[in-house]
């Protein structure tokens, strides 16, 4: 008996363990607009592609449709979220409030190990910029705004703006603004947060937010977001 139970307990942490590889990798794909907004997750292809029964994938749609990057609907399936501009004008808002506040405790948290993996996105994102592909830069973007909040350590922060931010990204066809201007805004960003200034981290954080919604009205003139492929 006490070796059953111990069978079912592995099976547990294997099983959950599974469901949220899944969804880490469903959530990537939809950054990187692999799964693009409107698109139907077919649970059979989506089987295949990544080796899994449907138990941890329906597990992992559970997950992405509480963080609103996917919708359940009835009778119809599952869909990658599509939004119009207005949302997306409330997930800007969100951004500008707690970004800046993430910015700040990643100023007064920082330490050697943080700010060198700060710097190596960094890199990345320049790179990026260099290259210019809207696709990559956004990516890259995500990923050094994330890596801020990460060094922060405020993890309920974290998870919500990985979240938010995936839905504005997917949702853009575009960029919000030209990449050499973020470039610029990232570079003073980096250096407030590794020089430890959290009020000019905070600053650096909002004035580089400032702009999100011109630059959505500038993306989505007609007021729709997202698109089918």
């Amino acid at each position: 008996m006490v070796e059953e139970n111990h069978n079912r307990a592995m099976f547990k942490v294997h099983y959950e363990d599974l469901a949220e590889k899944v969804y880490k990798a469903l959530k990537e794909m939809i950054l990187t607009s692999e799964l693009s907004p409107g698109m139907k997750l077919v649970q059979e292809d989506l089987s295949e592609r990544l080796g899994v029964s449907r138990t941890p994938l329906l597990a992992a749609f559970s997950k992405l449709e509480k963080e609103l990057l996917i919708e359940l609907v009835p009778r119809r399936g599952a869909f990658v979220r599509k939004c119009e501009l207005s949302e997306l004008y409330h997930f800007a808002d969100i951004r500008q409030r707690l970004e800046p506040l993430g910015a700040r405790e990643a100023a007064e948290a920082a330490d050697e190990a943080g700010i060198a993996a700060l710097d190596a996105v960094f890199e990345t994102y320049k790179q990026a910029v260099a290259g210019g592909i809207a696709t990559k830069i956004k990516e890259a973007d995500y990923y050094f705004h994330m890596e801020i909040m990460k060094l922060s350590t405020n993890f309920v922060l974290l998870q919500i703006l990985s979240s938010f931010n995936i839905v504005v990204i997917s949702n853009q066809s575009g960029l919000l603004k030209p990449p050499e201007q973020s470039l610029r805004e990232h570079e003073v960003l980096f250096a407030a947060i590794a020089s430890k200034d959290p009020d000019a981290a905070e600053k650096a954080m909002a004035d580089h937010l400032v702009d999100i919604r011109k630059g959505m009205v500038a993306a989505f003139p007609s007021g729709k977001a997202g698109s089918r492929r």
